[in-house]
């Protein structure tokens, strides 16, 4: 199974910023992302059941 190819140009300042921080964490930019996405929508999922129940 091949993994979905996402287009991602984000400002120079954010660039730089995602960069340093992969940097810092010894990981590849690719996957810094992506646990970020992950991460965010983790975070985003409970509001979304709680909000769907009430």
């Amino acid at each position: 199974m091949s993994k979905p190819h996402l287009s991602f140009r984000p400002k120079v300042e954010l660039a730089d910023a995602i960069r340093a921080a992969a940097s810092a964490e010894c990981r590849p930019v690719s996957q810094f992302l992506a646990n970020l996405i992950e991460d965010a929508l983790a975070a985003k999922q409970p509001r979304q059941q709680h909000s769907e129940a009430a």
